[in-house]
């Protein structure tokens, strides 16, 4: 019965594992679409008006929900005792949450010079209670493994109550307020539809289990670290450089964040999982380390080499005239993206060898001197495109920290770990370098077609000399897992024979 039940539970989390990759890819290229099309409606102004709401209430969410979905998921013996006690406790934290945002509104949009700001920040105060509310019937979801609903309900709710209400109302004039419009509606239709599933007890209990708070706050000190380090830069460019200025460094964030981000989330679950079953094997340890990372760097460094050259055309095309100062902002992005994921991907293994705190020392190290960038060029009057560099030197920052300590933790030798790296580099300069010739051509000009045949022509030259490296430019770790696991398919051993392996 237990091998049953075992089998049936790992059947389960694949399941889950796949469509929770299947809702976050369809969540993330409904993003793209939805956000090109509101910013070329709305402009940077309001954006960046809407970027300080979800700041606002992204805080207060930590503060509301407190760990208690996480509490639900991961609490061996689920009783309806612990729901209604979670639930006690989001309420009564969401209400005195809801009503300090309520009370700070006028004060808050006094601190970035925007009074249209207030009245988007009242609505903030019931909005944290109702996406607190709506995480409870989520995390029963998430436990039960129910990953396919829970993917198909966020994703539906964010391409037809947020996407289809947002650009309608933008269309019509309405603003800022057509983004809290449609973000409220589609936290309430989150809500119904989560619990419409689920249907756990609305009976609140206001007495909580010791043990339960003692998780939570646990839960709720790492999230608020996390939720810093990704969030307090767009408080403080708005607060320095303005709101309509914060509205092009979110718009570019965006854009370069959502596909690393991707990448980054799916392979760490991976090498998570991984890396703790090999950390008492060092030389399979480094052995994993290097593959993964050599073929996210063929994959990223190239693919983000091209999103430098092509920034310009690519944030015209996309959002228009309207948006030129995310031009700069976007290359910062674009430099700073490979470095976050790399690091992030040691950071996965630093967790999985137990180097948890120094890890976490190093996300500090980086918010602190990104903060600490963005100070001193606000003091030298330095404009949000200069200071905008801070984001890609303290990623690297990151990733140096970070790949100092695995060089250390696992025995791994710099010059391997160099190897890993060389080939996606390789490629990320000759994509680099044919874009910049071809601006040389008497045929080039700053049209939207002669830009596509230059990324074109530059996607080409990278194919045409990884085809003819013949399997030199990836790592030797990576390249003995692929020439071992590439032959059991057709598809396989076609890409084995276009590589050389």
């Amino acid at each position: 019965m237990l091998a049953t039940n075992t089998s049936n539970l790992a059947q389960r989390s694949f399941a889950a594992v796949l469509w929770n990759y299947a809702g976050a890819a369809g969540r993330a290229l409904a993003q793209i679409g939805v956000q090109v099309v509101l910013a070329r409606l709305l402009g940077p102004q309001i954006y960046g008006q809407f970027a300080i709401v979800l700041v606002v209430m992204g805080f207060g969410w930590l503060l509301t929900e407190s760990g208690m979905g996480t509490a639900l998921v991961q609490t061996p013996k689920l009783s309806d005792e612990a729901i209604r006690q979670a639930l006690g406790g989001v309420i009564v934290q969401g209400s005195v949450v809801g009503l300090g945002v309520m009370l700070a509104a006028p004060v808050l949009a006094n601190i970035f010079d925007d009074p249209a700001l207030t009245g988007p920040l009242l609505v903030c105060g019931p909005l944290i209670l109702l996406q607190a509310l709506g995480n409870i019937s989520g995390s029963l979801m998430r436990r039960g493994f129910d990953m396919k609903r829970f993917q198909l309900i966020q994703l539906t709710a964010y391409v037809v109550c947020f996407g289809g209400l947002a650009i309608t109302l933008a269309r019509l004039g309405w603003g800022v307020w057509s983004l809290v419009v449609a973000f409220t509606c589609q936290t309430a239709a989150i809500l119904i539809a989560s619990y419409a599933i689920v249907r756990h007890p609305l009976r609140p209990l206001f007495r909580m289990d010791p043990e339960l708070r003692k998780f939570g706050v646990h839960i709720l000190v790492s999230n608020m670290a996390s939720w810093t380090i990704d969030n307090l830069d767009r408080a403080v460019v708005g607060r320095l450089w303005g709101v309509s200025s914060l509205g092009a460094y979110t718009a570019a964030q965006n854009l370069a964040r959502g596909p690393a981000t991707l990448l980054s989330q799916s392979v760490q679950s991976v090498t998570l999982a991984t890396a703790s079953r090999v950390q008492d094997d060092p030389e399979r340890l480094r052995r994993t380390y290097c593959c993964i990372t050599g073929g996210l760097a063929l994959v990223m460094l190239p693919a983000f080499a091209l999103l430098l050259a092509i920034a310009e055309p690519l944030i015209l095309m996309l959002y228009g005239d309207r948006w030129s100062e995310a031009v700069p902002i976007f290359r910062a992005f674009a430099v700073a993206m490979p470095l976050h994921v790399l690091s992030a991907v040691a950071g996965s293994f630093l967790w999985a060898i137990g180097a948890v705190s120094k890890e976490m020392v190093s996300q500090v190290l980086v918010a602190t001197s990104l903060l600490v960038c963005f100070a001193l060029a606000s003091a030298l009057s330095e404009p949000l495109a200069v200071a905008a560099w801070a984001v890609p030197f303290a990623y690297a920052l990151r990733c140096v920290i970070n790949f100092s300590l695995i060089v250390r933790r696992i025995g791994l030798t710099p010059g391997r770990l160099a190897g890993a790296l060389a080939g996606g580099m390789l490629l990320g300069a000759v994509g680099a370098g044919v874009w910049e010739l071809t601006a040389l051509a008497p045929w080039a000009d700053a049209s939207l077609a002669i830009a596509a045949a230059r990324l074109m022509l530059a996607g080409l030259a990278i194919l045409t000399v990884l085809v003819l490296s013949r399997g030199r430019l990836l790592a030797p770790d990576l390249r003995a897992v692929l020439h071992a696991r590439l032959p059991g398919n057709t598809i396989g051993r076609l890409a084995g024979r276009v590589l050389g392996l």
